[in-house]
């Protein structure tokens, strides 16, 4: 209609998770450089094999995002969060068994957000820089700061190749006399470091069925370059890459008592894994298949050679 709003309706899902989302923009609202628009969502997700449980969350709010310079953002939001912990595995340690039931979490944030890209689906120039920062225990039932940040740059080095960076880092901490729960805790795998199971890294209990814990700070990197593969027509959409990932997963509220066995193993000690990219742009949406060989590792870790799926934003 001319106006420039933007609504997205998404449906995603996989063997281990499943969400639904309604999002709507108002890029122009009360017609002064100020965006405003609402964030419906539903997201299930099966952590039986990880860590014995399932969790559904189901929530929105609205959001308002203010321009402070020609590539600069202000986004502020609030979220309200129905989270459910629930089908426990028979055996999980008291800890998974600490968060079973219904929690609220009344969340308010920002971000701050630079964005020089030449194109917001498939860069292949600019800078893009974000951090942010989530408030929850504005009412509701669960209390903790948690703070992100991340940088991905983009650089043509000749027709058809880009050279690619990302830098991201969390971490989550609680307030008000409440330690992290485990299922608000950073969790990372080979969506963040190729080479590594869902989950596969952070802390983990040493015995019993050595369920992941979540983390309470990340940092990773990725240097990555992509290319066009010889003699495939470029209507076809394909592309390849080469990639190497490196990056951690530590800290924990889990006191070690409440778990199955005689402690929990944690580290911040660096991973890092290389490999290789088949990517598509399908007609569905961009797709990747990624190979990648864990080069370091914790003995705790699960490591995954093979991941396909739908491409990140990096």
């Amino acid at each position: 209609m001319g106006k420039g709003q933007y609504l997205k309706v998404k449906l995603s899902g996989s063997f281990e998770s499943a969400q639904f989302d309604i999002s709507f923009t108002e890029p122009r609202f009360l017609d002064r450089n100020i965006s405003a628009g609402f964030d419906i969502f539903h997201k299930e997700t099966d952590f039986s094999d990880e860590a014995g449980y399932q969790n559904r969350k189901t929530g929105g709010g609205p959001r308002v995002g203010f321009a402070l310079a020609e590539y600069v953002w202000l986004n502020t939001s609030y979220t309200f969060t129905r989270d459910e912990s629930f089908d426990l595995d028979d055996n999980v340690s008291l800890a998974v068994q600490d968060i079973e039931g219904v929690a609220h979490i009344s969340t308010v944030g920002y971000s701050l957000v630079y964005d020089t890209r030449n194109n917001k689906v498939s860069p292949t120039k600019g800078l893009y820089l974000i951090f942010g920062q989530d408030l929850a225990g504005v009412g509701g039932d669960v209390n903790f700061i948690r703070s992100t940040a991340e940088a991905r740059g983009y650089y043509p080095i000749a027709k058809g190749f880009t050279l690619v960076g990302r830098a991201t880092a969390g971490y989550i901490e609680g307030w008000g006399d409440d330690d992290v729960r485990i299922v608000d805790a950073f969790y990372k795998g080979g969506e963040t470091i190729r080479g590594f199971d869902t989950a596969g890294l952070g802390p983990r209990e040493v015995g019993g069925d050595q369920d992941a814990l979540g983390g309470k700070a990340f940092y990773a990197g990725t240097v990555e370059l992509r290319m066009p593969i010889p003699f495939l027509p470029d209507e076809l959409g394909f592309g390849a890459a080469v990639f190497a990932d490196a990056g951690s997963v530590f800290d924990t509220d889990v006191d070690p008592s409440r778990t199955n066995g005689p402690g929990i193993d944690d580290s911040s000690a660096l991973r890092a894994s290389i490999g290789a990219s088949l990517l598509w742009a399908s007609p569905v949406g961009p797709l990747r298949a990624d190979f990648a060989y864990a080069l370091k590792s914790e003995k705790f870790d699960e490591t995954e050679p093979f991941r396909f799926g739908a491409s990140t934003k990096f």
